[in-house]
Parts: C-alpha cells; structure tokens; sequence
C-alpha cells in the first residue's frame, strides 16, 4: 500500500457509486460536513491521497484499488447486497440504506479513523480505558460528543471500528431524531440542500430542545456489553416499531437492521419508544492477557 505523507495535500473521500439521489446527496452533505475533499467515479482522483473510499457492489474492486494512494489510516465502506463476499472492506452496510444514515456510518468511520491517528501520533498502543469499565452511565447532547463516546466505548470490541461506527449511528438517531424530533424525510431534504448542519444547530438552540439530553447506561460483563440508550424526546409505540418490516418501519426500523448488520446481536426499541437496548456479545478474553492501560479517559 502507498502511504502519503500526514498533512502534505488534502485528503480526499471517494465515493464510488452508482450515480443515484443517494449519491448525489451524499457528495452534498458531505463536502460541507466532513474536512475533506468529496469526489465521485470511478477514476481514482490523484490530487490527493484516498482517506475514505464508499464503493457499492458494482465498484468493490475499486476499494483494492484506492490502496495504492492511500491517506494514513485509509478506511472503507462497501454497500452491498451480498455481504462479505464481494470485496474487503472495513464496514459492510445494507444496499437498501438511506442517504442520512450512510451519513451518519460515514462520519462514525471518520471519527475513528481521526482516534486511530491520533494516538498514533501520540504513541498509544490502543484504547484501554473503556475495557476496565464495568458499570457507568453518560449524557450525550451533540453529534461530537456522539463520536467520541462511540470511539471510546467501542475500545471492548474485538471489531472497534465496525462497533464505532454502529454506536454512532445509534447516538445519533436519538439526537437527531429523538431530542430534536426531525422526521427520515426532513434529514433527506436537509442534506439534499447541504444545510442540515445548519437545521440541526437551529433547533437545538430553540428553547423546546436546548436542554434535552440523551442518557445511556453501559454495561460489560465478560461475555456481554449492553447499552440502555434513552433520549427525552416524546418516543413511539415500541411494540409496532418492532413489528414494522425494516424496509417500509421509518428511520426506527432501519436503525434496527443497520445495528445489526455492524455487529450488535440484539437492537430494541422499549418501553414508550424512547429507548433503545442494544447487546454485543464479546469474545472470551484471554486467560493470560494482563489489565489494559488506562489511556485517554477524561
């Protein structure tokens, strides 16, 4: 893999995917949302090294391909309808998922990728601190704070990224959706317009939603980590959630199918509609391996 050098040129985000509304909302939403530069096709951009690569089932081998101008800590994202079979990537999502939540799985990816880098830098040997955490409980308010619980918490996984990732989508369906009550439809038609950003910063300062908080309780066994993530938004009836078909269920329905297909074995809406119950199951952890350093807890 050819590396380029941190900070020489401006890294770049491929999205190399059929031309679809998708994609054509995505590139907006994105060049606006993430300090990077977005272009689409299948002709690898020279200008800049490849930070992110997004490729759909008819462009995989372009994600080998993007190896060979690589930014430091390249990522990717395959959306695909036949799973791990067709190319080798970071994240697997579902081809049917909509523009805001690969949004969302691409901004979760970056802020791991930006983690991952950093401690790099700093010569940290990996993210110890979340995995002596037995019990604990955090209050999460903005898409920032979203991404760096999610990249800390996701420290347990044996799959950090791919966990990082799906908690982030998690988080942040109960901001955007939960505390600040915009419809899968208003985020499409904000991001269309490459203002969402700017919708979201609007309503959280508006007197209703200012102080609405999302809480989450986190629990790890040694064979379980459980998430009871609840935002103060006015919820939904849990039992028809659960019974709608993920395709047609709105953003809840989704959230349920996208969990899942980035590692979480159990993913529940409970109670009024407000919460959310997501399980992992963890890998048998080494008889010989000694307690992680604590590293990078605030």
């Amino acid at each position: 893999m050819a590396v380029a050098p941190i900070g020489k040129v401006p890294e770049r985000l491929w999205l190399c995917t059929a031309d679809s509304n998708r994609t054509r909302i995505l590139s907006r939403a994105l060049a606006k949302g993430l300090d990077m530069t977005v272009y689409m096709g299948p002709t690898m951009d020279q200008d800049g090294p490849v930070a992110i690569i997004v490729a759909d089932d008819a462009h995989s081998a372009y994600i080998a391909q993007a190896k060979s101008n690589a930014a430091p800590g390249q990522r990717s994202i395959l959306v695909t309808a036949g799973g791990k079979q067709t190319a080798r990537a970071d994240i697997y999502l579902p081809a049917d998922i909509d523009a805001g939540s690969l949004a969302n799985a691409i901004a979760g990816l970056s802020a791991f990728r930006d983690q991952q880098l950093g401690m790099a830098r700093a010569k940290l040997e990996g993210p110890g601190a979340a995995r002596v955490i037995g019990d604990a409980e955090f209050q999460i308010q903005t898409l920032a704070e979203a991404q760096e619980l999610a990249v800390f918490l996701a420290g347990v996984s044996p799959k950090p990224c791919q966990t990082a990732v799906g908690l982030f989508c998690i988080f942040a369906s109960a901001i955007e959706h939960g505390n600040l009550e915009f419809t899968a439809e208003e985020k499409a038609q904000g991001l269309a317009e490459g203002k969402w950003n700017q919708k979201l910063a609007k309503r959280m300062g508006e007197r209703l939603y200012e102080g609405r908080m999302v809480k989450i309780r986190y629990q790890r066994g040694r064979r379980l980590m459980s998430l009871l993530i609840q935002d103060d938004g006015e919820g939904i009836d849990a039992e028809t959630a659960e019974m709608a078909n993920p395709t047609r269920g709105g953003f809840r329905g989704k959230l349920i199918k996208l969990s899942k297909a980035l590692g979480f074995g159990n993913v529940n809406y409970v109670g009024i509609g407000n919460t959310v119950e997501a399980t992992m199951v963890l890998p048998e952890a080494s008889a010989s391996a000694g307690q992680p350093a604590v590293a990078g807890m605030r």
